[in-house]
């Protein structure tokens, strides 16, 4: 990566500062809702902890997969 584009990468979070984060839409599976509205929580953590959050939206949206598909095996 150059000079430029690393400059880029690093003002692009101040560029969407002012930017309203859309609500996630309702997927109507109450589960798979309840992960996605942890998301809303980003605003009111420091970047550093994003990760964390990210990871742990991540991982029960993996888990509710799981359990989708032993239910789909099961019919």
């Amino acid at each position: 990566m150059d000079t430029e584009r690393a400059a880029e990468a690093v003002e692009l979070p101040q560029a969407f500062a002012d930017t309203a984060v859309p609500e996630p839409e309702p997927t109507g599976h109450p589960e798979v809702d309840a992960a996605l509205d942890r998301l809303r929580e980003l605003a009111d953590r420091p970047t550093g902890a994003h990760p964390d959050l990210y990871d742990g939206v991540h991982q029960r949206l993996q888990d509710v997969l799981v359990q989708i598909d032993r239910q789909d095996a099961e019919r």
